[in-house]
């Protein structure tokens, strides 16, 4: 089979790679569309964009073929939606493809309603513009017409793929034919890790925060939290991991307080094997995002990063992470009386935890939530809506 899969951002990475990348191990011929995008409104930036936007390219990367595609610099709601659909009907035409997998949201990427296609809601794509940013930033999403896109795309696809429950009840407005497909672990490089004998937390204290830090991530009630419990717990250890709009905060806030010695933020790391083996060295793993609509539509991804480690867990009280039901994770509500952040951490240091005690949670992790099984449960969608 030969299919085209775009991405719901320009990115070789996440979701829609992993997908990819899967896809020709298990025989097929994937080609990955990706084009520029202006991230950040600085000059730097603008000038970059004004001489890469319009460039194509093609290459090959992990056996992936990808497209870079034109498209005019900046935003261009119509001009840009009208070269997008010119170029995506030509691609298809071009490689024969059997079927698009797009997870795209704004007017400037919409599948052509005529090319079959199965559609991916990796993410509640309206909310940031709900509940985030400047009134610009507001603007760009009706410009944009996110809602307006991911409604049509749930009725033009020949079915939907939604990432979280709140999310298949979504689409079921619009189509059919909805599967709830999360976002999983790699396998392979998970298996190694565990496997290494010589990686391993050598304190029962150490939290992991990995997130992209938004404005809903709360590092610095986080990190505040840490400096408080470390008057009852001075073992008290904190790693942070990634990008987001918080960094310099983080930053600030940890030479303010003196903090170097136990608060370590060391930026994005995109290697996954770096990853996990930090995950394996610490004994918690954190996801304080704000519950809100944008994150509790959400897939628990680091939630289950950390259990396949057979981590301790404190989240917030997010709809995909109550129903897995694990044993292992600690969930926190803003709401409630005696729980919140700083009481869930507090909890989970004084919970004492054998070797390998969840060990079985692990296993179920590495057998339900790897790429390989959520591939399949894509490829069987689209036998399924081919021979309708």
């Amino acid at each position: 089979m030969v299919i085209i899969i775009i991405s719901d951002n320009p990115k070789l990475s996440g979701r829609p790679f992993f997908i990819a990348e899967t896809m020709v191990r298990k025989g097929h011929e994937a080609h990955y569309l990706i084009w520029d995008s202006p991230y950040r409104i600085n000059r730097k930036a603008f000038v970059k964009h004004l001489f890469t936007s319009l460039k194509t390219k093609e290459y090959k990367l992990s056996s992936v073929t990808v497209h870079k595609i034109g498209r005019l610099p900046y935003y261009w709601p119509y001009v840009n939606g009208l070269l997008f659909k010119y170029q995506v009907k030509k691609l298809y035409k071009k490689v024969g493809a059997d079927l698009i997998y797009a997870a795209t949201y704004t007017n400037e990427t919409e599948v052509p309603k005529k090319l079959p296609f199965i559609y991916d809601l990796a993410d509640d794509y309206s909310a940031p513009g709900d509940l985030y940013g400047s009134l610009i930033y507001k603007l760009a999403f009706k410009l944009l017409d996110v809602k307006g896109t991911m409604k049509r795309q749930c009725q033009n696809s020949l079915a939907v793929t939604a990432i979280s429950d709140i999310l298949v009840n979504y689409a079921k407005q619009y189509n059919n034919v909805v599967i709830k497909l999360p976002s999983a672990i790699e396998k392979e490089t998970v298996k190694k890790i565990l496997q290494n004998p010589s990686i391993y937390s050598s304190n029962d204290y150490s939290f992991i925060y990995i997130s992209i830090f938004g404005q809903w991530s709360r590092p610095i009630e986080t990190m505040q939290a840490v400096l408080e419990l470390r008057k009852e717990f001075p073992e008290i250890d904190l790693i942070l991991i990634g990008p987001g709009v918080e960094v310099e905060n983080i930053k600030m806030f940890i030479k303010n307080n003196d903090a170097e010695e136990f608060i370590h933020y060391l930026g994005p790391i995109y290697n996954r094997t770096t990853v996990f083996t930090y995950i394996k060295q610490s004994s918690i793993g954190l996801s304080a995002s704000i519950k809100d609509k944008f994150r509790d539509a959400a897939n628990s991804v680091k939630v289950l990063e950390y259990s396949v480690m057979g981590k301790k867990v404190v989240s917030t009280n997010l709809a995909e992470v109550e129903s897995l039901h694990f044993p292992n994770i600690f969930t926190f509500s803003d709401t409630k009386k005696g729980s919140g952040l700083k009481n869930t951490m507090r909890e989970a240091l004084l919970y004492k935890t054998t070797n390998n005690e969840f060990k079985d949670i692990s296993d179920y992790v590495l057998r339900e939530y790897n790429w390989d099984k959520l591939t399949d449960d894509l490829l069987d969608l689209i036998k399924k809506v081919n021979k309708q």
